[in-house]
């Protein structure tokens, strides 16, 4: 970089809440170097902390500040990535010796704390669906008992236990499919108040897949209650008639 020239950078979008805008300048933390922001980018965070992408030649300055830090190399980097389709990561470490050649996926997984922190999102996702069956079962089991008079007279004139299981279905069903569509609601809306710095992401598939597991936990839940209705004995239940 020429002498006196600003060093033009990118930054996260999350910098804005803490008042930095297009011109600003500051310095890095441990150096002298004086960064001016050129613009902003979108979700670009390192252990949720705002990315700020420099010039290579600013980063090397900076990275192999320390005599002999770069062991000689000329134009160090530390990785180097390449986009296409059909690429061996295999075929390219036998090419080049002495380099590691991963995929996006394991080198996404080999970031400091990054499968501890999935690790714990996926087990308590998982609790939750655990928990979600639970709830929804016992409530249609609790609504099903209560209407077992009603149940038991539906048999006594002619209902089938088909007709009575299929009623129950679709109620859970529309309960469940109206219950996941306010929850989906007040999710945006939540979404919508957090903060730019909030390391947060409503994804439409993933909202979809949630959903529908959702509903299938629901409708196998209400399976319960229909077991319930088809043992339900019609006389019994007339006898507790009032």
């Amino acid at each position: 970089m020429d002498a006196g020239r600003p060093t033009y950078v990118l930054a996260n979008e999350s910098l804005k809440d803490e008042g930095f805008r297009v011109g600003d300048s500051f310095v890095l933390d441990g150096t002298a170097e004086m960064l001016t922001i050129a613009g902003f980018v979108r979700d670009q965070t390192y252990n949720h902390i705002a990315s700020v992408f420099i010039p290579i030649e600013t980063w090397r300055k900076l990275a192999f500040a320390a005599p002999g830090s770069d062991k000689g190399v000329r134009d160090p980097v530390n990785a180097i990535m390449l986009q296409g389709k059909n690429i061996d990561p295999n075929a390219i470490g036998e090419l080049l010796p002495g380099t590691e050649t991963v995929t996006r996926a394991h080198a996404v997984q080999g970031i400091s704390g990054y499968k501890e922190e999935t690790g714990t999102i996926f087990m308590m996702l998982g609790f939750l669906f655990v928990i979600s069956a639970f709830i929804v079962g016992v409530f249609f089991y609790v609504l099903t008992m209560q209407k077992s008079n009603q149940f038991g007279i539906m048999k006594a004139i002619g209902a089938k236990n088909g007709f009575l299981g299929k009623a129950v279905i679709s109620q859970v069903f529309v309960l469940s499919l109206a219950s996941i569509a306010v929850g989906i609601l007040l999710t945006c809306g939540t979404a919508a108040v957090l903060p730019k710095g909030m390391p947060f992401r409503l994804e439409t598939s993933w909202v979809i897949v949630y959903s529908l597991v959702l509903l299938a936990i629901a409708l196998l839940s209400s399976l319960v209650s229909v077991r319930t209705v088809v043992k339900i004995d019609p006389l019994k239940a007339l006898g507790r008639v009032e």
